[in-house]
């Protein structure tokens, strides 16, 4: 489960490869959903928007995209759209080449998404924030597809939805700690390859692999981060100490809960 993204203020500096990367913002789609000019840096929740990485040609730009994926073919108004499509902001490597709305674009339509970090909850209610202990940022494996309404009521607020899902994979060692599922992250070669047009169901396989890395810290934080409309950066500051690398018991089972981090308090 990956369900809320954290970003950058400002693009932040991305080298892949080795390669130092010159990232431009691309111009938004005239008739893009006007949700899009809402900038949200912090608890990006599904049905907000995110910047995303593409590739076009030889050029890698930002677009804003929904978090959460319509596909192309999607029927109905917009309020139809999201309401059908509410649980496609995560796309399972294992079966996203057999779903009708994410067999398309893993094909045709690849992207990474800049992340500062995301949360987790081991349980229903406790909140870890989870990052690069070195505070770099963190390319996330997804999709991206562009919808359009032709319902009139639509047209005003902008009939077309840019949206993207994120992979996921079976968690690394660190990541099992709190879920039993992990965005994708990719880095180097792989990063760039993910972007590259033309590569079918198998090469693409070959990239689904858990994460494992010493880099990633995960610490918990306030359940103000359960609020979906709390966007500022309260929800990522800590109240405990970074879970530590070793070890193989899930943060669960190590949670004191106190009454006052309970949701709905």
């Amino acid at each position: 489960m990956c369900g809320r993204l954290n970003q950058f203020a400002k693009i932040p500096a991305l080298s892949i490869a080795g390669k130092a990367l010159h990232i431009e913002r691309r111009k938004p789609n005239a008739q893009e959903d006007q949700k899009a000019e809402a900038m949200i840096l912090h608890n990006i929740c599904p049905s907000d928007y995110a910047d995303v990485l593409t590739l076009e040609g030889t050029e890698i730009g930002l677009l804003r995209m929904r978090f959460g994926l319509v596909p192309s073919w999607a029927k109905g108004s917009k309020a139809e759209a999201a309401k059908k499509f509410v649980h496609t902001f995560n796309a399972r490597c294992e079966s996203i080449f057999d779903l009708a709305s994410f067999r398309r674009p893993i094909l045709k339509r690849r992207c990474l998404i800049p992340v500062r970090g995301w949360h987790e909850w081991p349980d229903s209610h406790t909140p870890y924030f989870i990052h690069r202990s070195d505070h770099e940022a963190v390319l996330l494996a997804g999709i991206w597809d562009e919808w359009q309404s032709y319902d009139p009521a639509d047209s005003a607020s902008g009939p077309i939805i840019t949206s993207m899902s994120v992979i996921t994979t079976p968690p690394g060692h660190y990541m099992a700690k709190f879920h039993d599922r992990s965005p994708l992250i990719l880095e180097g070669e792989s990063a760039l390859t993910w972007l590259q047009p033309n590569l079918d169901a198998n090469r693409l396989r070959l990239l689904f692999k858990p994460y494992e890395s010493q880099q990633l810290e995960a610490y918990r934080v306030s359940t103000a981060a359960n609020q979906s409309r709390n966007k500022t950066e309260e929800v990522l500051h800590p109240i405990a100490p970074p879970v530590p690398q070793e070890g193989d018991k899930p943060v669960k089972t190590e949670i004191n809960d106190t009454p006052s981090l309970n949701l709905f308090n």
